[in-house]
């Protein structure tokens, strides 16, 4: 790079937020397609799919370095960029790193009791590692996740999930490991995202997985589905010096909620018969995103009960991903380049329901190869929705397990099932036309945002919430930290500077305004609670955290935090959106959770054993987006607890609501989970230009027969949030009056795609716990799992799976019910396509 001429860079993710502005960072290039122009006197770089996303102050981009324009002559300067990893000692210092974590105002576990030495942030270099590609780096790498200096073993091995959080930051550099890195719970393993690092297996590894992320140290041994909290983001994978026909997994990921995977390369032999990218062999995670994996003999290998893979990039497979089992899984905006297969399930494999959207084959064999089930006896599963993929290529689109073309080849599909069609029957291959909005649309596709690093940002630009003189701010799950916070996220806001919260459990006895111009980043899932009579009252609902104003407009964007109430509160409705951005994702949620009880740092974790849950009104809503709004959501879990996580006992909470959504200008839900509420999971009221891709819900595990209390009570029906009044059901019927998985009423332009909705209990209070009366095996325990009323426009539902439910959607037309729609987890019911209201 030569000094002749400054650039301003623009990205429509909001990457950097707005823009890349002049006088920050130093070069780094990233593969990114999505950009836009700029006014003024700078011009944007853009070519060919990739973006130079920073910029040292006076960075000049000379000839023969790539391909980007000069806004004057529009004629090319820059012709090649070399990959994120490959920029080594020259990349920009991260600033993350470069954050006090050592002094007072460093990351604080406050539930750990007389702990305060606990190092919640751990750089692997001060562990030892040294990531120059040569030394075995294994031992101080797993000693950084395992750090537990004050405690009796000196080890988070078994640790609790979440007292003992950490962010474990591994620098640029080549790290070499002979055996197996094992994650931690409550752990997010980070990568510096100017020049990933790269984890590398030695020919002479020893072992089956490199880097295994479910924790086999929880106190359930091998459940997926309580492997909570874990994460790892902007990291390298090496397998390539491994015979490429041995065995080897290069991440396991068997694990549940509140757990993400985000810019992450994969790199396997290419073609190869051993190599596995990612093993989902089990658990319950909601979203997968952002992924390049490149050779290997399955890119990824899933059987988890549901999930989301958002933005994957498949080149050189065998096969790109083989869904071994799980129930249903949605694939957005996937490439499959030059792979032997596209999406198989294999013989023996299973998927209930499989979803292809705005996705690309090029040069590889068929998109999806699948089991003919449409002539089975009672169970008929491997159901198929593709909607939107493009194909450059000869094979047919898709296969049956024997060969036979069931979809020939084209250029292009718009919409094809092969299932259940309600209204209608089972077809098997029926071509249709999905027509979406184009307020959710980017280039003709549903609009993704990859999670902001903010990569190019310094240090000044970065304010540590507990560093600013003047606002003491404690996050000690103590003292209330509302005023302090709110007058420092005003400031930051006014400056654009980021708002960094260590980890701590941040108390607010009034609501926390998040003002527009706001970028929120937490330290492995910062806590806000709510406290105090400001939420006490369940018939004037105050938002605990507020995101804008109605009517207000600019930048929101929250990650990697936890949201939640530290005692009872049942006019708490813990995250409120008003706002909206002048363009999608200005407004977004990433890897940001929301929780009920359960956890040490809330007394619902002890204060709510009893069956009659009249006396554990701990919130009245989880999240409501708000007419006003418009957010991008990714990944995010909404979980009133069943049980406790730690330290507490039998858990009888009745949250009042799920997810409400009254939002008209553009919602997306990009993988979500919202579970054990009183009246709904998730509710769509008046909601306009809706995209949800994955929504799973178990329903109250106390309600339903048994129960002291029949929905809506122990709350009241309230019309001003568009409750559900349960008058369709007989005053007694407790399989009635057992809370909706989702409830549409009225709005239009709702476009959904893979519903997970679960049944597992009823009537499983304290009295009852484990008795096997309250299970839910090989018998339906709710009448009604989904409602759709009001007579919505355009709305197209595909991949509905249910589980121990009878109608699957009440919807005064046709109900669908298991009993015609069988599949799935017994007594299960699918069906591909929901359409009576398409052109409503």
């Amino acid at each position: 790079m030569n000094s002749t001429r400054t650039w301003r860079v623009c990205r429509r993710d909001g990457y950097f937020g707005e823009e890349v502005e002049k006088g920050r960072g130093t070069g780094a290039a990233e593969d990114f397609d999505d950009f836009y122009e700029l006014d003024g006197d700078f011009g944007c770089i853009h070519f060919c799919g990739i973006l130079l996303v920073a910029f040292s102050t006076v960075t000049e981009i000379g000839c023969g370095q790539g391909a980007a324009f000069d806004q004057g002559s529009q004629q090319p300067l820059l012709n090649h960029l070399p990959e994120p990893e490959s920029q080594g000692s020259t990349a920009a210092p991260y600033w993350l790193d470069q954050q006090d974590h050592t002094g007072p105002a460093r990351g604080y576990a406050p539930f750990l009791g007389s702990d305060h030495t606990y190092p919640v942030y751990r750089n692997v270099k001060k562990y030892g590692a040294v990531g120059d590609g040569r030394k075995d780096d294994i031992e101080a790498l797993q000693k950084a996740i395992n750090d537990d200096p004050d405690s009796k073993t000196r080890n988070r091995y078994q640790n609790e999930v979440t007292t003992r959080p950490a962010l474990v930051f591994v620098p640029s550099g080549t790290y070499i490991i002979k055996k197996t890195l094992d994650m931690r719970l409550n752990t997010i393993l980070v990568g510096d995202p100017n020049d990933r690092p790269v984890i590398k297996a030695p020919s002479d590894f020893q072992g089956e997985v490199l880097i295994q992320g479910h924790d086999y140290a929880t106190p359930d041994g091998a459940g997926g589905t309580t492997n909570f909290l874990t994460a790892i983001k902007n990291i390298v994978i090496d397998t390539t010096n491994i015979n490429k026909d041995k065995k080897l997994t290069a991440l396991g990921w068997g694990v549940a909620q509140a757990c993400h995977l985000t810019n992450i390369k994969i790199m396997m032999p290419d073609y190869s018969m051993g190599h596995i990218g990612i093993d989902i062999n089990q658990g319950s995670t909601v979203a997968v995103t952002d992924i390049s994996i490149e050779g290997g003999f399955v890119g990824i290998s899933n059987s988890n009960q549901q999930v989301l893979f958002k933005d994957i990039s498949f080149k050189r497979c065998t096969t790109a991903l083989r869904q071994s089992g799980g129930w249903t899984a949605v694939i957005q905006g996937a490439t499959i380049e030059s792979c032997s297969k596209g999406v198989e399930i294999p013989p023996g494999g299973s998927a209930t329901s499989l979803i292809i959207i705005d996705s690309k084959l090029i040069n590889s064999g068929s998109i999806i190869k699948f089991r003919d089930s449409s002539n089975d006896g009672g169970n008929r599963n491997h159901q198929i929705v593709l909607e939107n993929i493009d194909i450059t290529g000869t094979n047919p689109v898709a296969i049956g397990s024997d060969e036979s073309v069931k979809l020939a080849n084209r250029k292009h599909v718009d919409t094809w099932i092969w299932g259940n069609i309600n209204p209608g029957i089972y077809q098997t291959g029926k071509t249709l036309t999905t027509r979406r909005s184009t307020v959710l649309l980017s280039k003709g596709k549903y609009f993704t945002m990859r999670q902001p690093t903010y990569q190019g940002y310094t240090k000044d630009q970065v304010v540590n919430v507990k560093a600013v003189r003047g606002h003491e701010v404690k996050g000690d799950g103590k003292s209330d930290d509302a005023a302090s916070l709110n007058a420092i996220l005003a400031k930051n806001a006014a400056d654009g500077k980021l708002s960094y919260f260590p980890y701590g459990v941040y108390i607010v006895k009034s609501t926390l305004y998040i003002p527009p111009g706001t970028r929120i980043v937490g330290e492995a899932w910062s806590v806000i609670s709510g406290i105090g009579s400001a939420f006490g009252d369940k018939n004037k609902p105050t938002p605990v955290i507020m995101v804008g104003k109605p009517g207000e407009t600019g930048i929101a964007q929250i990650q990697d935090m936890r949201f939640t109430v530290a005692d009872i509160a049942p006019g708490a409705i813990i995250l409120q959106v008003n706002m909206a951005g002048s363009k999608p994702g200005d407004v977004g949620f990433w890897n940001t959770h929301v929780t009920v009880g359960g956890m040490a740092d809330s007394n619902v974790n002890v204060a709510c054993s009893s069956p009659n849950t009249a006396s554990c009104l701990a919130a009245f809503a989880m999240v409501h987006l708000t007419s006003t709004s418009s957010a991008y959501i990714e990944n995010m879990w909404g979980w009133t607890a069943d049980h406790s996580l730690e330290r507490g006992g039998f858990q009888n909470i009745a949250t009042g609501r799920g997810l409400l959504v009254e939002a008209t200008k553009g919602t997306w839900l990009t993988g979500t989970s919202f579970e054990h509420n009183t009246l709904y999971e998730y509710n769509l009221h008046n909601a306009q230009n809706v995209y949800a891709g994955l929504q799973q819900s178990e329903n109250a595990y106390w309600q339903g027969e048994g129960s002291q209390h029949n929905a809506p009570s122990p709350w009241t029906a309230n019309p001003k949030y568009g409750d559900p009044d349960y008058s369709w059901c007989a005053k007694g019927d407790q399989a009635c009056r057992f809370g909706l998985a989702q409830n549409i009423d009225g709005g239009s332009n709702l476009y959904l795609y893979g519903a997970a909705f679960w049944t597992f209990f009823h009537g499983e209070t304290q009295a009852r716990y484990g008795s096997p009366e309250t299970w839910c095996v090989d018998k339906i325990c709710i009448s009604n799992q989904a409602r759709v009323t009001g007579n919505p426009k355009s709305l197209y539902w595909y991949g509905i799976n249910t589980k121990s439910a009878d109608v699957m959607v009440l919807d005064g037309k046709d109900n669908p019910k298991r009993y015609s729609h069988p599949g799935g987890w017994n007594p299960g019911g699918v069906i591909a396509a929901y359409l009576p209201f398409q052109n409503a």
